[in-house]
């Protein structure tokens, strides 16, 4: 999965737009209900990769893939409490 990281015209990130295509997403969402056992195995998927990466990286890259990783919560988190609105719509 080699795919741009951000829209060459906006800037926007584009992870939200590859959500729909995760296989993992597709399943989850086929009943349009989340369940908590549907979480917690999301959970164990993204911490399973987390650790992959964290092995993966020199000393280096895992600084600031870590830095990116909690900027990016605080984006989302702002993102989710705005609900969209204003300048952040478009961070999807």
């Amino acid at each position: 999965m080699n795919r741009p990281w951000f829209d060459p015209k906006t800037g926007f990130p584009l992870f939200g737009e590859y959500v729909a295509d995760m296989p993992s997403f597709k399943a989850i969402m086929a009943d349009n209900v989340i369940t908590e056992s549907e979480m917690l195995e999301q959970h164990h998927r993204v911490t399973g990769l987390l650790q992959e990466l964290e092995a993966a990286l020199p000393y280096d890259l895992k600084e600031l893939t870590t830095k990116t990783f909690c900027e990016l919560a605080v984006l989302y988190s702002l993102y989710r409490k705005s609900e969209g609105v204003g300048s952040f719509a478009g961070f999807r």
